[in-house]
């Protein structure tokens, strides 16, 4: 058994240079893109009272004629490198961002091109996940297309909501410690244990055992 260092998180994987947690971030979070493209595509109105945050604004000149946020983020990008800071404002848009790793797969698999379109950018990435995992920059992929999905939702008002699983102990920490995340791949987590990730199966045999246990108990 080959033990490495995950790139990502630097916790101990078995067989691959990314461990299955961050593998798993990594695929939900290309899942959930092209989605969030298309809030964004429907969120190019300004909210209404002032500037792209919201606030009410009183201003000298002529407003955009809506949110400055998704502009950017859906405009198009320069075909060469910015040289000054000054001419980048905002984040990088957002195929862009696909684009330049579907370039950087593409370069190293000698695959052709893709069309830039957030559905064949997305399924170019997800497709090559299984290299993607063993490259050293897997680290830099996974926090550019994190905070992608982030700065998407935060735009779109579309964060995933967190719910505590009330009577339910962490089977590591034994905390009233576990939660679950709407949207999210995990049926549920500890927010103490980075290691405890269940999915629907696993979860409900803890809530089957730690229910058993409890009525012996009361029994006893």
């Amino acid at each position: 058994m080959n033990i490495h260092e995950c790139l990502v998180c630097q916790r101990p994987s078995e067989w691959s240079k990314t461990c299955e947690w961050c593998q798993s971030r990594i695929r939900g979070a290309l899942a959930q893109l092209p989605e969030q493209y298309a809030y964004l595509s429907i969120s190019r109105q300004r909210v209404r009272g002032g500037g792209s945050d919201g606030r009410f604004s009183k201003r000298l000149h002529a407003p955009l004629p809506g949110d400055e946020r998704v502009i950017n983020l859906l405009g198009p990008s320069a075909r060469q490198s910015v040289s000054d800071g000054r001419d980048q404002t905002g984040e990088m848009p957002f195929l862009a961002v696909l684009e330049s790793w579907a370039e950087v797969i593409e370069e190293g698999l000698r695959l052709k091109p893709v069309r830039r379109h957030v559905m064949t950018l997305t399924a170019r990435l997800t497709g090559h996940l299984p290299w993607v995992y063993e490259q050293p920059w897997v680290s830099d992929f996974f926090e550019e297309i994190q905070d992608l999905l982030k700065t998407s939702q935060r735009i779109t008002m579309t964060q995933p909501r967190r719910e505590l699983l009330r009577g339910v102990t962490c089977p590591s920490c034994e905390g009233l410690t576990m939660v679950r995340h709407f949207p999210g791949d995990w049926a549920a987590e500890c927010a103490l244990c980075p290691s405890v990730r269940l999915d629907e199966r696993d979860y409900e045999g803890l809530v089957k055992e730690q229910a058993r246990r409890a009525e012996e108990s009361v029994k006893s």
